[in-house]
């Protein structure tokens, strides 16, 4: 049983708290272990409708559908070695920015705005740059 008791603002777990510990002695705080389990069990919940990067699907589908009804093309172009950068970017496309680039944790590819409908990808792999460009329905890579 979980209660609340609001005169104390203190949690009831099956009985009162001091019950509760007398039933699970131990150290009295989380352990390293503890912690990590909790969050290999939060990450590995499934959600449904979500895509990449934890971010509901509903946004990719927006970003992909602005892209491919537009009447001007996303087109991209080439700086230098991992460098592209991509012009016309729909607005719901550029809020996705990092996870369209597949570096949900912040390492790999980094985007840099370089208009309010330009981006730019510092460090973008061959493939990244690929499905990037599926996904913004690229007319012409250069």
């Amino acid at each position: 049983m979980l209660a609340f008791d609001i005169s104390t603002h203190t949690r009831i777990i099956a009985g009162t708290i001091s019950r509760w510990c007398q039933g699970h002695p131990g150290h009295g705080y989380a352990s390293q272990t503890d912690l990590k389990l909790i969050e290999e069990a939060a990450i590995n919940i499934k959600r449904d409708n979500v895509g990449p990067c934890g971010v509901p699907q509903c946004n990719y589908d927006l970003c992909n559908g602005q892209a491919t009804s537009q009447a001007v093309s996303v087109f991209s172009s080439i700086l230098s070695l991992g460098v592209p950068q991509f012009a016309n970017i729909p607005s719901a496309c550029m809020v996705l920015a990092v996870a369209l680039s597949g570096s949900c944790s912040g390492d790999g590819a980094r985007p840099i705005p370089c208009g309010s409908a330009c981006m730019q990808y510092q460090g973008l792999s061959d493939d990244q740059f690929r499905v990037l460009s599926s996904y913004l329905d690229i007319v012409n890579g250069v």
